[in-house]
């Protein structure tokens, strides 16, 4: 079960949040939905900021993440900062995050990053675990966390392929993490590094055979070209003996038929579609985090999880990616334009962004709404309804006849005014990112608490 996840996160002054901005999490499976611009990316990249994503961590703060007015009378902000609040800990936690914790008992970590370069173009951070900004920082909190990145635009064949970054390598490096310590107390090799050795042995005792060849003929060009004191020997194996090297070097294949797979019919991976190596890409993720026994936060980032998959398999990876939140000790945080994810989860798990006057945040669950809510409305948002979530307005309406008229007459409205006015207005509602949502019904109840806290209306 799910242990300690992140709460909240709270942003100022980063990218397009200028003022205080916080957005809430829930335990297991979280969507952020909302339309272009709205900051689904800006909170993504906090998240990696704030918990050192393997690839976000060690890359440097830019211009660009200081919030940068449109208006010239306002100031461009003197510094960002980032706080995370995690809650749910248990007594192991405590003890593991004392350092993050506050007076309270809970654990935060903040990130604050001044708009002012040193002589090497760094710019300056300061990280600090609870209340206190002047107590020490201990890094190795950090070892506790596992965060992963999935990019919107992911090359899932070059994640997969041999290498030190693989994302193969490294979840056979977790699943052998243990024994790997072992043998080196004992100062023996791993099963398969034993193998690998017996193998390579066999390799160079072969007297005939193409391996045997070329190397006779690479040391032979070696010498002739450099003479025996500047030559060097060589030798053709199959990899170093050393767990590490061998994981880098394996290849992930597939087999286009489950209930078929042989030996003999499998293919590489350039051979498969982009979507299936998506799919292949984050199945390895998945196990990665599920197996991963010594980390306490394990959260997974997904953006635009619908890439090059038909609508079928978005649903079917979205309800799996649901369940295994729920079952296992991952926090999964996903941003989505795709409407047929939106209406494929749970209600309680989407959080929609919305930008008036600033951006705000809704969290589904926190609306208040009644069973009987809930129920209607996870039954009644189908791929159509569900725009909702992702316009910049909506109008509800009760049937198909407003639903079809209500444009056309706005066309002639807005027509209108813009051949009287100097303000011009979009030409139709669809210009102002505005949906007409046919209801079927007068159901209008169940909608006013899911956007009843953007101006302030109280939930109640």
């Amino acid at each position: 079960m799910i242990q300690v996840y992140l709460r909240e996160l709270t942003i100022e002054g980063y990218k397009g949040f200028r003022y205080p901005f916080s957005v809430s999490f829930q335990k297991g499976l979280n969507v952020i939905v909302g339309e272009n611009a709205s900051g689904k990316t800006a909170i993504i990249d906090a998240i990696r900021l704030l918990l050192r994503e393997d690839e976000f961590g060690h890359s440097p703060v830019n211009e660009s993440d200081f919030h940068r007015p449109f208006d010239p009378s306002q100031e461009s902000a003197k510094a960002f900062r980032l706080r995370a609040d995690f809650a749910n800990l248990s007594e192991n936690e405590h003890v593991a995050f004392l350092p993050w914790l506050d007076v309270n008992g809970d654990a935060s970590l903040t990130l604050l990053v001044d708009d002012k370069q040193n002589h090497r173009g760094q710019y300056k951070r300061t990280l600090w675990g609870g209340a206190s900004r002047a107590s020490a920082f201990e890094w190795e909190l950090f070892d506790l966390i596992n965060c992963v990145y999935l990019p919107p635009l992911r090359d899932a064949e070059a994640r997969l392929s041999e290498g030190r970054s693989s994302r193969l390598a490294r979840l056979l490096k977790n699943l052998q993490n243990k024994a790997i310590q072992e043998a080196k107390e004992k100062g023996e090799l791993l099963p398969i590094e034993k193998k690998v050795r017996d193998f390579n042995k066999s390799l160079a005792d072969e007297k005939e055979g193409v391996i045997a060849k070329a190397n006779e003929l690479i040391r032979e060009r070696l010498i002739e070209s450099f003479g025996p004191i500047f030559g060097q020997d060589t030798r053709i194996q199959f990899s170093e003996v050393n767990f590490n090297r061998i994981a880098e070097s394996l290849r992930l294949l597939f087999f286009p038929n489950v209930n078929t797979a042989s030996s003999g019919d499998f293919r590489t991976l350039m051979e498969n579609s982009l979507g299936y190596n998506n799919l292949l890409y984050l199945a390895t993720v998945l196990a990665e985090l599920t197996e991963s026994g010594e980390d306490y936060l394990n959260v997974l980032l997904i953006e635009e999880p619908e890439a090059h998959l038909h609508p079928q398999l978005q649903i079917r990876l979205l309800k799996y990616l649901e369940s295994t939140a729920q079952n296992n000790n991952v926090q999964i945080i996903v941003t989505t334009h795709s409407p047929v994810l939106a209406s494929s989860v749970s209600l309680e798990t989407i959080i929609q962004l919305a930008v008036h006057e600033a951006p705000q945040s809704i969290a589904l669950h926190s609306c208040g709404l009644s069973e009987q809510s809930k129920a209607f409305l996870n039954r009644w948002l189908d791929t159509t309804k569900s725009n909702l979530l992702f316009a910049k307005g909506i109008v509800l309406v009760e049937g198909i006849a407003e639903a079809m008229l209500l444009p056309e007459l706005a066309k002639i409205v807005l027509s209108d005014y813009n051949d009287k006015s100097s303000k011009i207005l979009p030409k139709t509602l669809e210009d102002g990112g505005i949906s007409v949502i046919n209801m079927n019904g007068i159901y209008f109840k169940h909608f006013m608490q899911l956007f009843a806290d953007l101006n302030g209306i109280p939930l109640s």
